[in-house]
């Protein structure tokens, strides 16, 4: 199954966080679009077409249930969860020079300013939209400093942004639910950078030296690219999803062994993110896939609109990395 590729500790590189040459643009569609890539994508839908129909049955089974009802009376405290590592997510930021992500370097006071504001805003539960506000600043700094294409690659900090903002209100309910889009169109997008721009990620793994487990170099990056934007979708559309964040939270922390401090600074917000969707699972709303209760019309609605997603995102992918 493609989720067994993603054990492996090499699949989650952030490639921008481990080179220098970020010049390349992306491959047209005719250098992108092989036979090896249409084996890749067909595998990807049947997974996804699999893990939709039994999500169903699997979340009935006894031990699953026992899981989800442990879980559950966890859920009262996601809030202070979420604060907290947050807070420790951004002091660690702070203590690099970075800010939002290890590429994003502190540059002026006000930046410096506005991760201890949005910290020391964190301990007040009636502040929060305080601290929401500013990471929302931040991210504007971040996208105007290193433009809009790099910025879309750290788009669940407005997930995050939007939770601050209505918490405490009645659409804290909905928080969950725009977490999961944000985060799953991050991932993604961090997809497209392989599929588009392979070299990059041969790049990085080649000094790294890094295996690819009996695949060649680029192959093993298309293979990572499919597992990043088949985990992206299953958190959009609501298939497994406390799997499905542990299975990325796991991967992160085995990257983090590798590449150590890096990936620690990069990763501990969005493995608060992770541990959010583990506590809350499918959220207090209806998933995409649960308005279809037939598996064959669930399975067509994630196949097909799987293939609509990754095609349209990596024409607006190579569009923009031409165009900014």
């Amino acid at each position: 199954m493609l989720l067994q590729f993603s054990i492996h500790n090499n699949i989650y590189i952030h490639v921008k966080w481990f080179s220098d040459n970020l010049d390349r643009v992306p491959l047209p569609f005719s250098r992108i679009i092989t036979l090896t890539f249409l084996f890749w994508l067909a595998f990807t839908v049947l997974v996804l077409w699999f893990t939709s129909v039994i999500h169903t049955p699997l979340g009935r089974q006894k031990n699953v249930v026992h899981i989800h009802r442990w879980l559950d009376r966890i859920k009262p405290h996601t809030e202070i969860i979420m604060r907290t590592g947050l807070a420790l997510g951004l002091s660690m930021q702070l203590l690099s020079g970075s800010y939002l992500a290890p590429e994003f370097n502190i540059n002026s006071m006000w930046i410096i300013l506005g991760l201890v504001g949005a910290v020391i805003f964190l301990f007040n539960k009636r502040t929060l939209p305080v601290s929401g506000a500013i990471l929302f600043l931040l991210y504007v700094q971040a996208a105007l400093t290193y433009g809009l294409f790099h910025a879309i690659d750290y788009l669940l900090y407005l997930g995050i942004v939007y939770y601050l903002f209505v918490s405490g209100t009645p659409l804290k309910k909905t928080a969950v639910a725009v977490m999961y889009i944000c985060t799953g169109v991050s991932l993604a997008w961090l997809a497209m950078e392989k599929l588009t721009i392979p070299e990059l990620a041969c790049t990085v793994m080649g000094e790294y030296g890094l295996p690819t487990f009996g695949f060649s170099l680029e192959n093993f990056v298309l293979i990572s690219a499919f597992i990043e934007i088949g985990l992206a979708w299953a958190f959009i559309v609501g298939i497994m999803n406390r799997f499905t964040a542990l299975l990325v939270s796991g991967v992160f922390i085995m990257t983090s062994l590798v590449f150590g401090h890096i990936e620690i600074i990069g990763h501990t917000i969005i493995h608060t993110v992770l541990i959010l969707f583990l506590i809350e699972g499918v959220g207090n709303l209806r998933t995409p896939l649960q308005f279809h209760r037939s598996p064959l019309l669930r399975g067509l609605f994630v196949s097909v609109n799987f293939c609509l997603f990754m095609f349209g995102l990596m024409s607006l992918y190579i569009w923009m990395g031409k165009t900014f």
